[in-house]
């Protein structure tokens, strides 16, 4: 069965289990609106502190994760999407807002930037509409409008002691030696604050974040044409055994299934 283009909801829950929220990333894009409770969203070592009607942005294998008050109803709508669900030809230029950031930046607008609350409107259209085509349409008018308004987001977060820093530096050293002592060793921290400060603010450990983002990347390489057994190389694992197994386990299809796509 081919994947949704466009896959959208509206949750709410009376008491949310915190333990739910777990780092984790998507193979497309992600526009998601805070509606009530109280939390903020980790995206990338940054933390945004929630108000209702915020509206938070994510790209491709960009991680993030809800960190959410227990104590209070939690309330949400969601959209994930890929490119095809865009109506025009100039996509990349609509998406440009959203593939053209840092990870982990710009990812909040907030509420108080939007007029008459239309970017809501749209989303529970899209959220209520069962014919793709109206699904489309609403979409891509969303995203105009967010591109639009993209130029008057403001920094307003916080960031994650030097935990934005160490995720930086493991996104850009993918195929590289990636143990947690050449991370601590490369920021001069020891391993028990680094991983617990790491778990702390993303829900997930070090070694689970770097092998996700290098399953990640490997799937890219193996989409875009590359050989199975030159890509577990170039995504840092040791052995294909060792990486056929991950890749299996995140994605339910082998690495060949996903190089024969191409």
């Amino acid at each position: 069965m081919m994947p949704k283009i466009i896959d959208a909801g509206k949750t709410y829950v009376e008491k949310p289990d915190t333990n739910r929220f777990k780092m984790h990333t998507h193979d497309g894009y992600e526009v998601y609106c805070f509606l009530s409770g109280k939390a903020k969203y980790f995206v990338e070592g940054t933390v945004y502190p929630l108000r209702p009607g915020d509206i938070l942005i994510m790209k491709k294998a960009e991680s993030h994760t809800l960190l959410l008050m227990k104590d209070q109803p939690y309330e949400r709508i969601a959209v994930h999407f890929s490119a095809d669900a865009l109506v025009g030809a100039n996509k990349d230029k609509l998406l440009s807002f959203m593939n053209d950031r840092h990870l982990g930046k710009s990812n909040r607008f907030p509420a108080s930037i939007f007029k008459d609350r239309n970017w809501i409107y749209y989303l529970c259209k899209i959220c209520e509409s069962d014919d793709i085509e109206t699904q489309k349409l609403y979409l891509t008018v969303l995203v105009s409008e967010l591109r639009a308004s993209a130029r008057d987001i403001r920094p307003d977060s916080e960031v994650c002691d030097n935990i934005s820093e160490v995720i930086a530096y493991i996104n850009s050293h993918l195929s590289d030696d990636l143990s947690l002592d050449s991370i601590c060793s490369a920021f001069h921290t020891s391993r028990s604050h680094t991983n617990r400060k790491f778990r702390q603010m993303t829900g997930s450990s070090m070694w689970e974040y770097v092998k996700r983002k290098r399953l990640l990347m490997a799937k890219e390489l193996l989409l875009g044409g590359e050989n199975p057994y030159r890509v577990y190389e170039k995504c840092g694992f040791n052995e294909y055994s060792s990486f056929y197994r991950a890749y299996k386990a995140e994605f339910g299809v082998s690495p060949k299934d996903d190089h024969k796509k191409k």
